[in-house]
């Protein structure tokens, strides 16, 4: 008897199976049309160590590409970056997103062999070597195919499609072993015209007109429709990583780029897909981005643009370019309100350090010490048993210093020619604006206060100075990564105090920040730096980033990513593999494992993290629930918020400190 339960247990594990992978290739569930022909499915690999890795078919309209199915739909909780490490790196992959192309309406025959499907993997710039990704490459479309076969045992061996360029990854260098083992390959745009032919052989293989000045003819994609207005930059193949931009930039890219800089409009003369990185970031920027092939395709057509003002307007028709007018342009780049951000105007009045515990509330305001110190110091009000103290250096000492140093007319002369000035030529006076900073004197007023504090609270005792300005952490505008922060022994000089304080100063002029802003149209004479100061971490058991999720059920989930010892969450070194679990509501009794760390557990299996886990999933509740009051309730479901927290082990005990909060943009970065 038990004999025939376990026979029918597998037995319906099997026709499960074969349901699942019946719901796709039979019904065509979740297919999307790639390259205006093709039907397609988007896919991810997941447990890519596992002797039988799992095939996943997913619903793009849903999920806004791999990393947020897995993120979402597989419930792991991890960011981007995580994904891309889990992907990327051969000892540590979890992951392999990919495309699925069902080409059974259109059959393609290769050397008399019919194929009814092709997959191509996902750029995510693969770190093995030649002949390690070449079995990759291999190992996925396997993987695919066993996958295809429970549905359909004569659906045949697939197409693999490869990049032609050494620089793109996986490339043709993989085709010997393919062949090998009865995979042909092609690239993107041979199957995109072997498609066309076999659906429509007597027919033109292009039904779309690129409209231009020059009449031009050629197959357009229209990805993200609009208008943009900018000087067209041509990037050739190779120079994808080395290309600079602006948001005065229209950028053609011979290539397919693996991120793309700030920029107005994107066009490749590649074959994109609706949901490449490429296009998910236009979206997300609101900027026009399209593929030509065909004549127009070639760079002596586009030459008589290259360098050129032009507009260029995309639509479900198609795409047109013309040169353009300068007043026109400019119009145009002031117009576009929805990029435009407006932050707090600083205080420049406060002359005093604030003391968090003590003083004043009045003056602990994004306006005068800004978002971090202020989000800081309501956490102190609020939890000061998770925080330790903190006190604010307001914009005062900033706005004296570059006035002093006269770093505030270099400011000013690049805000007022910023939309003359190439891109080389802004980035000399960005520099000429730090280095004026760097050679300057910090108010002597400020030095002492700091001394003063130093002396009753933190002698010879390391702390850290950390950025806070009004243009990070804010609800519209994270801004997180863009500006320094120094930590020191308290004992040492003045001298040395001020170079710590200038080098924070300074990194509010790196071309990274300055671009940023720009795309936002952040008025840069508004934005200002004031300094958070806190004890730093040392030693710490464990460290680690929690997550709040809303969602519409008003329900919202917790994740938790954490990391042994002082091995960074949110910036791992390569290979490294937080732990990872989910709380699905505020107040679930339980946790679910979706990554264990491969330094060593934090929470996962240690009975004595147990309540610091739990006192972790009731505070990032309560800190959710005061900073999103902080926003209109129209806009919150928008919103989680995001917590780095440490965990410190004094005398056997474990002590939870919070190091700073900040409200999230729950849409997971592309």
């Amino acid at each position: 008897m038990k004999l025939q339960f376990l026979i029918l247990i597998v037995f319906f594990a099997f026709c499960s199976n074969r349901s699942q992978a019946q719901d796709h290739w039979k019904t065509k569930e979740y297919q999307f049309i790639a390259y205006d022909k093709i039907p397609t499915w988007s896919g991810v690999i997941s447990s890519w160590s596992n002797k039988v890795p799992k095939v996943h078919l997913y619903n793009r309209t849903k999920y806004k590409g791999h990393a947020d199915f897995v993120s979402k739909g597989l419930k792991t909780g991890i960011t981007f970056a995580q994904f891309k490490d889990r992907v990327k790196s051969p000892n540590y992959r979890q992951y392999i997103p990919f495309f699925l192309y069902d080409l059974r309406k259109m059959p393609i025959q290769i050397s008399g062999t019919t194929y009814k499907w092709a997959l191509r993997m996902e750029d995510y710039r693969y770190e093995d070597n030649a002949s390690e990704l070449a079995l990759t490459v291999l190992k996925t479309i396997h993987t695919v195919y066993k996958h295809l076969l429970k549905s359909d045992d004569k659906v045949g061996k697939g197409i693999i499609i490869l990049a032609t360029s050494g620089t793109a990854r996986p490339n043709t260098t993989a085709k010997g072993l393919l062949n090998k083992n009865g995979y042909p390959n092609k690239t993107i745009t041979e199957l995109i015209q072997l498609a066309e032919n076999a659906s429509s052989p007597k027919k033109s293989a292009s039904k779309t007109t690129t409209k231009s000045s020059s009449s031009s003819k050629g197959k357009v994609k229209i990805l993200n429709e609009g208008t943009a207005y900018g000087y067209i930059k041509y990037v050739k193949a190779g120079q994808e990583k080395t290309t600079s931009s602006n948001y005065q930039n229209i950028l053609v890219y011979e290539q397919l780029p693996y991120r793309v800089p700030i920029a107005n409009g994107i066009i490749t003369l590649e074959p994109q897909t609706p949901l490449s990185h490429i296009n998910l970031l236009a979206k997300n920027r609101g900027t026009i981005n399209a593929y030509i092939l065909g004549e127009h395709s070639n760079k002596a057509t586009l030459n008589q643009y290259i360098g050129k003002l032009v507009k260029v307007e995309t639509t479900k028709d198609g795409l047109s370019i013309k040169l353009a007018k300068e007043e026109d342009a400019k119009k145009f780049w002031a117009s576009k309100k929805k990029l435009k951000v407006n932050i707090p105007k600083p205080n420049k009045d406060v002359k005093f350090l604030s003391y968090f515990e003590i003083g004043s509330k009045s003056v602990q305001t994004v306006n005068c010490i800004g978002t971090k110190a202020s989000n800081y110091a309501l956490l102190q009000h609020k939890f000061p048993q998770y925080v330790r103290p903190g006190f604010g250096a307001p914009f005062h000492f900033y706005f004296e210093t570059i006035k002093e140093s006269g770093a505030d007319k270099l400011i000013k002369s690049l805000n007022d020619t910023k939309g003359k000035l190439s891109t080389s030529e802004r980035n000399k006076k960005l520099k000429a604006i730090r280095d004026r900073i760097l050679g300057a004197k910090v108010p002597k007023s400020l030095l002492n206060q700091l001394r003063n504090m130093f002396d009753e609270y933190f002698k010879n005792t390391k702390v850290r100075l950390r950025s806070s300005t009004n243009c990070e952490d804010l609800p519209q505008f994270n801004g997180a990564g863009l500006y320094k922060s120094k930590g020191f022994q308290t004992k040492l000089s003045n001298t040395e105090l001020e170079k710590k304080i200038l080098a924070v100063y300074a990194s509010l002029w790196s071309e990274l920040a300055f671009e940023e802003r720009e795309f936002f149209q952040i008025d840069h004479q508004q934005v200002g730096m004031a300094i958070l100061i806190n004890q730093s971490f040392d030693t710490e058991y464990a460290n680690g980033v929690a997550i709040t999720m809303p969602n519409t059920k008003g329900t919202p989930s917790i994740y938790i990513n954490s990391q042994y010892g002082e091995n960074s969450v949110t910036n791992p070194n390569s290979g490294q593999v937080p732990e990872a679990i989910m709380f699905k509501q505020f107040d679930s009794k339980w946790y679910s494992t979706q990554s264990k760390s491969n330094i060593k557990n934090v929470f996962v299996d240690n009975s004595k993290l147990t309540p610091t886990v739990r006192e972790l999933q009731k505070l990032t509740a309560q800190i959710d629930k005061l900073l999103r009051s902080k926003i209109p309730s129209s806009s919150s479901s928008a919103y989680g918020i995001d917590i780095e927290f440490k965990i410190l082990k004094i005398d056997s005990k474990y002590k939870l400190y919070v190091k700073q909060a900040r409200l999230l943009n729950t849409t997971l970065p592309q």
